[in-house]
C-alpha cells in the first residue's frame, strides 16, 4: 500500500470497509457485508461519503482497508497513570489500590503530573483517539494541583475533558457541594462534575446535594457509582428513581449524566437490573463499561481465582436501549498495572470477558460514539457530509477477527496522515 505523505492534503480515500452501524440506511450489501466505500474531503471535512466506484483515480486507495471514525477514551486517569513502577499495592482489590494512590502522592509534583499525562495522550493519539476523558482525584474541597496542571496539556488532535472525582462524603454539606461545582464550572469548558459513589461512603443527603449543585451550575456529570459486587449497592438505583420522580420543566437544565463502572448491577436480582436499566435509558443516562480494571479489582483475593466477571451487565444494558461505551480506566498504576490507551485493546477485552460479536459492524461503536459521551444531540453519523476528516485505518485487519492483530493503523486529522504505525516485519530464517 502507497501511503499518502503526511503534509499533504487528501481530496479523499477510496475504498474503505467502514462498520455497517456508521452507513447511512438502505447502503448496498454484498455477499451480506457493507459494499466498500468512497470519502471525498474538503478543507479537513467530509464533503461526501458514498458506495465505492471504479476509476477515483484522485483519492487515496486504500484496497478495502477497515476504517473508523476517530476513536473516544471516555474514562481515564491521567494524574495517576504510569506510576506502577514506583507504587505497586502490597494486595489485590480496590481498597487497596486507593490506599496506594494515596502514598503515590508524595511525588505528584507540576513536572511529575505533566510529564505522565502528556505520555498518556501522546499514546492515544497514536493509537487515534480524537476524545479523552480524565478523571482527576480531589482531596477536599479545594481544586488539586493536577486540576490546574492538566488544564493546559494540549495535543494535537485531542479534545481533553476533565472530571472532578470527590467522594460523595465531600457533598454531604449543601455549602461545600456548591462551592465544589462552582469551581468546576468556573474552569470552562470540557469539565465536569464527578463523584465516587460506594456502599462505603453511601449518604442520600449528600447525592441530593451533588444533583442540585450541578443542576445549580449547569454542569454535566459523570459518576463513579457502584464499582463494587454488593447486591445491596445504592447509587445507580438510587439515580434512576431520583431522575424519573424529579422531571426537570423545560425551563430549567438537565446536564448530560454518565455513570462509569455499575458492576453492582450484575450482583442484584434480574428484576431489579431490568427497573434500573429501564429507567437510565428513558433519561438518556449512559453506562461507561470498564473491562479491564473491573475484572482485576473485583472479587479479587490473594492466591484465590476469581469466581465473579465484576462488569456490569452491558448485554442487558443494550437491550433495554441505554447509551452504551467502553473505556480503559486506569493505565500502569496501583488500580491496573497494564494498560495502553488503546480503546481496541479495551474492546479486546470485553470480547472475551462479556462474550461479545459482531465485533466491527456493531460493537465498534462502544468504541468511536462521541454524542454518547457528551450527551449533544446527533445531527448526523460520524464521517457523515459536514464531519471532520479525521478516521483511522487497520491495513492488516479484517472484519472478522477485529480487533485482534491489529496494532497497524493510519490515522488522519482533518484529512492529513498524522499517525503511522506498522508491524515489525517477521524475519525468516534456514535452520
Amino acid at each position: 500500500m502507497n501511503l499518502p505523505t503526511p503534509d499533504s492534503a487528501l481530496n479523499g480515500i477510496a475504498n474503505l470497509r467502514l462498520p455497517a452501524w456508521l452507513l447511512p440506511a438502505g447502503w448496498p450489501l454484498q455477499a451480506g457485508e457493507p459494499v466498500m466505500a468512497d470519502l471525498r474531503f474538503d478543507a479537513g471535512k467530509i464533503s461526501s461519503l458514498q458506495p465505492a466506484r471504479a476509476g477515483q483515480t484522485d483519492l487515496w486507495d486504500a484496497h478495502g482497508a477497515l476504517a473508523l471514525p476517530g476513536l473516544t477514551e471516555p474514562h481515564a486517569h491521567l494524574d495517576k497513570t504510569f506510576t506502577i513502577g514506583r507504587s505497586r499495592p502490597s494486595r489485590p482489590g480496590l481498597l487497596a489500590a486507593i490506599e496506594t494512590m494515596h502514598q503515590d502522592r508524595q511525588h505528584w509534583t507540576a513536572e511529575d503530573l505533566r510529564q505522565r499525562a502528556r505520555k498518556g495522550l501522546a499514546l492515544a493519539a497514536a493509537n487515534g483517539v480524537t476524545r479523552v476523558r480524565t478523571h482527576i482525584d480531589w482531596f477536599d474541597v479545594t481544586p488539586p494541583l493536577a486540576w490546574s496542571e492538566l488544564a493546559d496539556i494540549a495535543q494535537p488532535g485531542i479534545t481533553l475533558e476533565r472530571v472532578a472525582l470527590a467522594p460523595l462524603s465531600f457533598f454531604a454539606d449543601a455549602e461545600a457541594a456548591d462551592r465544589i461545582a462552582r469551581a468546576v464550572a468556573e474552569s470552562g469548558k470540557d469539565c465536569l462534575l464527578g463523584g465516587f459513589i460506594h456502599s462505603s461512603n453511601w449518604d442520600p443527603a449528600a447525592m441530593t446535594n451533588l444533583m442540585r449543585s450541578a443542576s445549580r451550575w449547569q454542569l454535566n456529570l459523570d459518576l463513579h457509582i457502584d464499582e463494587e459486587l454488593s447486591p445491596v449497592a445504592h447509587g445507580l438505583s438510587w439515580l434512576a428513581h431520583y431522575l424519573s420522580e424529579n422531571e426537570v420543566p423545560e425551563n430549567k437544565w438537565r446536564g448530560h449524566i454518565c455513570c462509569s463502572h455499575g458492576c453492582a448491577l450484575a450482583s442484584g436480582s434480574e428484576q431489579q437490573a431490568q427497573e434500573v436499566l429501564g429507567l437510565l435509558a428513558a433519561q438518556r443516562v449512559t453506562l461507561i463499561a470498564l473491562p479491564m480494571t473491573n475484572l482485576l479489582l473485583q472479587d479479587a483475593a490473594t492466591g484465590r481465582t476469581p469466581r465473579q466477571r465484576g462488569i456490569t451487565l452491558l448485554k442487558e444494558a443494550q437491550a433495554a436501549g441505554v447509551l452504551l461505551l467502553l473505556g480503559c480506566d486506569n493505565v500502569q498504576d496501583a488500580f491496573c498495572p497494564a494498560g495502553s490507551y488503546d480503546p481496541l485493546d479495551t474492546l479486546s477485552c470485553a470480547l472475551f470477558a462479556l462474550q461479545l460479536d459482531n465485533l466491527f459492524d456493531q460493537q465498534s461503536r462502544l468504541i468511536c460514539d462521541v454524542a454518547a459521551l457528551t450527551g449533544d444531540a446527533q445531527t448526523g453519523l460520524p464521517l457523515a457530509p459536514g464531519s471532520a476528516a479525521s478516521l483511522v485505518i487497520f491495513p492488516d485487519s479484517d472484519s472478522l477477527t477485529w480487533p485482534l492483530n491489529s496494532a497497524a493503523r493510519l490515522v488522519f486529522h482533518h484529512g492529513r496522515l498524522t499517525h503511522q504505525r506498522t508491524w515489525n516485519e517477521d524475519l525468516s530464517h534456514e535452520s
